[in-house]
């Protein structure tokens, strides 16, 4: 079946001009594993790793990183572009629960950015995804997740719907976003490639699903994580209605 999400024309279009976010986040992430007290070479497991940008900088720190998206051109991406670590597809939610055949790998630390889990069908998608994800984490003190969230505040800022449109030497991006209901923000991405002599168009949907950073923080919780809700992972700052949570295990 074809992927839903990131075909290959707007994946790579995505890492050849929208890079600068993981540039944005990565010294906060980075940061957060050196104080976390786990070893240089901790297993990290990259959720939604996308072309493997962030991946490429864990793997120059020491870090073991395995990286799952559910995108197999980003992941076809990410294999060049990080050979140091090991990727996947995988979807989330699995239904597989922790040590089972399909479950998520077991890691010192889980982290993902870009929103990841809003791309999931639904809210309660959203809270299996995140309950796997606490599974994943290893038992040792220090062991931590580090997530991003669209909520409904984000969706719902003045300029949220504005269309957004970008042209280059050789691509061009047209977005177009919509708050069909409660919950949800949509973005229709039209993407054109120069392929040799010729252009080529693509189009894709991309439907979120918006989810409340309280919600999120009680999954966690509920399995023995200390929560910490950030406006970001570092110094970085990150759009009104995106919220980051840090789950620690003490």
């Amino acid at each position: 079946m074809t992927p839903r999400y990131y075909q290959p024309d707007l994946a790579w279009v995505h890492h050849a001009g929208y890079s600068q976010h993981v540039e944005r986040v990565a010294p906060g992430m980075l940061r957060l594993l050196r104080d976390s007290g786990l070893p240089t070479d901790a297993r990290v497991l990259d959720v939604g790793c996308g072309s493997g940008t962030l991946a490429q900088k864990l793997v120059a720190e020491g870090y073991a990183v395995h990286g799952i998206d559910a995108s197999p051109a980003m992941i076809e991406l990410a294999r060049a572009n990080a050979p140091g670590a090991v990727f996947e597809v995988v979807a989330l939610p699995t239904h597989r629960a922790s040590g089972e055949v399909g479950a998520l790998p077991k890691a010192d630390a889980v982290i993902s950015t870009g929103h990841v889990l809003n791309y999931l069908e639904s809210r309660e998608d959203i809270g299996l995804a995140l309950a796997e994800i606490a599974g994943a984490l290893n038992e040792q003190p220090g062991a931590f997740v580090a997530i991003d969230l669209m909520t409904e505040r984000f969706a719902n800022r003045d300029d949220a719907t504005r269309s957004h449109a970008r042209v280059d030497d050789d691509w061009a991006i047209v977005t177009r976003f919509s708050r069909p209901e409660p919950y949800r923000f949509d973005r229709d991405i039209t993407v054109f490639r120069r392929v040799a002599e010729t252009w080529r168009r693509s189009d894709e949907c991309h439907r979120n699903v918006t989810f409340e950073i309280e919600a999120a923080a009680r999954i966690l919780r509920e399995r023995g994580l200390e929560v910490r809700v950030r406006n970001a992972f570092g110094d970085e700052s990150l759009p009104e209605g995106l919220a980051v949570l840090v789950a620690t295990r003490r």
